[in-house]
């Protein structure tokens, strides 16, 4: 198996402590360790070799993966030029992967700020996913997980025929899709215990998307073939910018996997997963109660529940009163106050500040 990480994103739901310059996957956010180090680290272990690694980055952070993953080789860095949402962005990894890759390997898409409760779960996930995907080239797989609290922000996946049953892992065919349900509707599909959270992370033979690409988004390819070959000869990086944002932004989603004709989802009774992509589910993870104050640096907390306080200067104290249900979000430069429930709720303020030129504060 051939896995690449995708490490591109700029996590403005995290805003302001993921910033342009700095964004989410290289910051500590659970534990001592950078998000990207952790997945590199989850998966480490289930490579062949150390070839076997690929990560998609932003040509600004390009120095920054070397750092973190210093076991990555920088012929196996797959570069965007510029962030165009997930399918441009697989697409040019999968354009990236024919010049690298046998047409039968088996590719796994992963984020890099997931959190998983078990890695070695997760792993076994992975390997019974590739056995499948070996004896079923045609379809493109997504690991899916029973979801474990209600969120809007996710699309589910409903389970519909079971194609393989090993052990505690489960492939079943997707039958349909529901794209960020409202709370009320998001209550109903986990309660009926057959839909389950989509993760974003897809596995699939390189030939096998590679077609789908070719056939669905014939422009895009063509485009992202074009790219890849100016990458690995070190072309002309203007022309590249500019081929490459020609681009529409579109998911993945969008763009392919809704439209695939064979679609499965393998799930794992021992994976616990959430995005880590939101203030809230990052207090979710880190609280023992869910009451609890979850802090970081020097807080001090009176009467007051259910709030995130994060802060990342050393010489700053921060005391909240009387309050509850609070993201209290302090870099220095910015001072972010919201609801918690809200504080997902970034991307009107994001585009207020470039209106008001303020881009010093992304």
């Amino acid at each position: 198996m051939k896995i690449v990480i995708r490490a591109g994103g700029l996590g403005t739901r995290l805003w302001p402590f993921s910033r342009q310059n700095n964004p989410k996957q290289f910051q500590a956010l659970l534990g001592d360790k950078t998000m990207l180090r952790t997945t590199y680290e989850r998966v480490a272990e289930i490579l062949q070799q150390p070839d076997d690694l690929f990560i998609s980055i932003n040509e600004l952070m390009v120095k920054r993966v070397k750092v973190e993953v210093p076991e990555i080789k920088l012929n196996n860095i797959i570069v965007e030029s510029e962030s165009r949402n997930t399918g441009p962005a697989m697409c040019l990894e999968v354009c990236y992967l024919q010049h690298f890759c046998q047409p039968d390997d088996i590719i796994a898409s992963l984020p890099s700020d997931d959190y998983i409760s078990d890695n070695q779960a997760f792993a076994d996930l992975l390997l019974v996913s590739e056995q499948f995907l070996q004896q079923n080239p045609d379809y493109i797989l997504t690991p899916a997980v029973k979801p474990a609290y209600v969120d809007t922000g996710y699309s589910y996946l409903k389970a519909g025929q079971n194609l393989q049953s090993i052990g505690q892992e489960t492939i079943f065919t997707v039958c349909n899709v529901v794209e960020k349900p409202n709370e009320d509707y998001c209550r109903q599909l986990i309660d009926s215990g057959i839909y389950y959270c989509h993760t974003g992370m897809y596995v699939w033979r390189l030939q096998t998307i590679a077609d789908l690409f070719a056939k669905l988004q014939p422009t895009m390819y063509q485009i992202c073939q074009e790219v890849v070959g100016l990458l690995i000869n070190y072309g002309d990086n203007e022309k590249v910018r500019r081929l490459y944002g020609q681009l529409d932004k579109i998911s993945i989603e969008s763009a392919i996997t809704n439209k695939a004709d064979k679609l499965a989802m393998s799930v794992s009774n021992r994976v616990g997963w959430s995005d880590l992509g939101k203030w809230p589910v990052l207090k979710n993870i880190l609280a023992t109660e869910v009451s609890d104050n979850v802090t970081k640096g020097r807080v001090i907390t009176k009467k007051s529940n259910n709030n995130l306080v994060y802060c990342n200067l050393t010489d700053k104290l921060i005391v909240i009163n009387d309050v509850n249900d609070l993201a209290i979000i302090d870099t220095g430069d910015v001072l972010f106050i919201s609801s918690l429930k809200n504080s997902i709720n970034t991307k009107e303020i994001i585009d207020d500040l470039k209106k008001e030129s303020l881009d010093k504060y992304l």
